[in-house]
């Protein structure tokens, strides 16, 4: 409680002193630009359908790292006194995993030569790109997104697809978003139709959620698509003006009837606003 009411002082003597000018205690209204890097991992089993007769099987486990990045022209230096960023911006991004994929289960042409029982480094990328514009409560981007997983690998295929997201809602207290594309750095190689919200503040702590219907194993447009269920719950907090960490957890779900397969990750993201 002394804590709060300690941070709390200082904000509301400034907002006292500067006469409602943009404070140094209050975070921006809308995504501020910046430079942040996302490290991730995780375990879990691949299915690959297909119409003859039961699903391939891998079991997996990879590891990431992605860099993305908001430029806003003319944007003021937030790390002096975050203001509001309201205005046009471009938004940038790309993702390389890793990924060591063991098969484990043969279910289309397993009568002559397979693989089952190999296991495979797949190395993958995904990149974005997209433009957009903010209002104090409302932000929108459009864009376009691609994915080129390992050429090896059948369980994933290249993609390429928009990427766009209408977000409602003020950064210091809470948004809800709608979007098609990605939101994070493995659903770069993932994408789907999802919907996300969050809630509080980065400056004490802000807790965001997103699901949505992806293509969980990278795979789409073939003869078969592989669709699946994907959710994510991410903790945040503002360390200073300039600098914001958060941590995630990730669960990834196929449908393998009767069942479900699962890949679980976890992630850490710092973000770096100037």
């Amino acid at each position: 409680m002394l804590r709060v009411l300690g941070l709390l002082g200082p904000c509301m003597a400034s907002a006292v002193i500067l006469l409602q000018r943009p404070s140094a205690c209050l975070a921006a209204e809308t995504t501020e630009q910046a430079l942040s890097a996302t490290a991730y991992g995780g375990a879990g089993v691949l299915t690959v359908p297909n119409n003859e007769r039961g699903d391939d099987e891998y079991d997996i486990t990879r590891m990431g790292l992605a860099l993305s990045g908001i430029v806003r022209p003319g944007a003021p230096d937030v790390s002096r006194a975050p203001v509001e960023t309201s205005g046009f911006f471009v938004a940038f991004g790309g993702t390389f995993e890793l990924e060591s994929a063991l098969h484990t289960a043969c279910g289309f042409d397993c009568d002559g030569q397979n693989d089952t029982g190999t296991r495979y480094l797949a190395k993958h990328f995904a990149g974005r790109v997209g433009v957009g514009y903010s209002f104090p409560l409302f932000e929108f981007r459009v864009g376009a997104l691609i994915a080129l997983p390992d050429a090896n690998v059948d369980y994933a295929m290249a993609l390429l697809m928009p990427d766009v997201l209408a977000r409602v809602g003020r950064r210091n207290r809470g948004w809800l978003e709608l979007g098609l594309g990605a939101y994070s750095a493995s659903t770069n190689l993932r994408p789907g139709l999802y919907v996300g919200g969050a809630l509080g503040s980065e400056r004490l702590l802000q807790v965001s959620a997103h699901a949505g219907l992806h293509f969980v194993n990278g795979l789409c447009c073939g003869t078969v698509t592989k669709a699946g269920y994907a959710g994510e719950l991410s903790v945040a907090h503002a360390f200073s003006n300039s600098l914001t960490g958060s941590v995630s957890a990730a669960l990834f779900a196929a449908e393998d009837s009767p069942n479900y397969a699962f890949v679980g990750e976890g992630s850490a993201r710092l973000a770096f606003a100037f």
